[in-house]
């Protein structure tokens, strides 16, 4: 069997890269002889993260056409690949990717998908139509479900976990005391919040992008130390807490049961925080100061046994939620 998967690969964003880990995982347990081709900004970089799976760069498209004859799976997912907020072009570029795979590929499968902002009328009416093409939708949140719904898709759409929540941690020796995943932003000062965590160590989700935010805190660079996703995983679960401005460094720490502080610069890590009972421990990026980030850290260690816990408990019924797609693409391929 043949799967193909298209997401934001090979950019250095581990966020991106834990999404095709878990993707993986769960398509392992229902397709294990399954080949999996990946359409990637960077194929040398996502062997080097993904032993074993095959790839061909996105870009080159003639190549990624013959590629993806044959294909029996297309996924589609997850993230956020679908908003114009970025650019009314990137919407372009995955409507086109996926009519493409739609004419190659004998089952289409939106896997996991955070939908939106949609703000331009042909932005809405493209993505309607390769929506209504596929043959299942799963998204990661209601809010994406109903824009979808909102747009005038009228298939069926099923909301399920994030992909992340699929894998398991790593085994690692070496404990570390807090972790913090900052990046910029309009309006927050990156810098300034890392100079008052002293003792923290630096987890830079994009490289390079994220490395510079975080000031002169050690650094954690996964992508130099050959770090697999998994391994990454294993250094947040022994993590005394993470300090997180990435939607995704507040997935790994709600995976491994790891009290976290969320600093707010979309409605999805609100979103978050709030479905994993975190609300006390969530601060507007653009609102924190060292004093208000401290206070919360604080706050989160004092509580620690009670929100591992709450975290623990949250992390088993997504990791469920999370393999969903897979068990839809089985009962298609039975």
């Amino acid at each position: 069997m043949k799967i193909a998967a298209l997401g934001y690969y090979g950019f250095g964003n581990l966020g991106d890269e834990a999404v095709l880990a878990g993707i993986r995982t769960a398509l392992t347990e229902r397709f294990p002889a399954a080949q999996l081709l990946v359409l990637t900004a960077d194929p040398t970089a996502t062997t080097a993260l993904h032993p074993g799976v095959g790839t061909v760069n996105r870009w080159h498209w003639k190549e990624t056409v013959r590629a993806l004859s044959g294909t029996d799976l297309f996924v589609f997912g997850g993230g956020s690949l679908l908003q114009d907020v970025t650019s009314a072009r990137s919407v372009l570029w995955y409507v086109l990717m996926a009519l493409i795979a739609r004419r190659k590929a004998r089952r289409v499968l939106w896997w996991g998908q955070g939908i939106g902002p949609l703000s331009h009328p042909l932005s809405r009416k493209m993505v309607r139509l390769i929506a209504q093409q596929a043959d299942g939708l799963t998204v990661r949140d209601i809010k994406s479900a109903t824009l979808l719904k909102e747009i005038g898709v009228t298939r069926s759409i099923e909301v399920v976990a994030d992909p992340a929540f699929a894998l398991d941690p790593a085994a690692v020796t070496k404990p570390s005391g807090t972790l913090v995943a900052l990046r910029r932003w309009p309006g927050v000062s990156p810098e300034t919040l890392a100079r008052s965590l002293s003792g923290a160590t630096a987890l830079p989700m994009h490289l390079p992008d994220d490395l510079e935010a975080h000031g002169e805190l050690p650094c954690y660079n996964w992508q130099r130390e050959g770090a697999s996703v998994a391994q990454v995983l294993g250094q947040v679960a022994v993590a005394e807490q993470v300090v997180a401005m990435r939607l995704h460094a507040l997935i790994f720490a709600a995976r491994c049961g790891t009290p976290f502080v969320a600093l707010s610069y979309d409605p999805k890590v609100d979103a978050l925080a709030r479905a994993t009972g975190q609300e006390d421990a969530l601060l507007d990026a653009v609102q924190a100061t060292p004093d208000s980030l401290r206070a919360a850290m604080a706050l989160v260690r004092e509580s620690a046994p009670k929100r591992r816990e709450q975290l623990h408990a949250f992390a088993q019924a997504e990791r469920t939620r999370a393999r969903r797609p897979g068990e839809l693409a089985r009962e298609w391929f039975q």
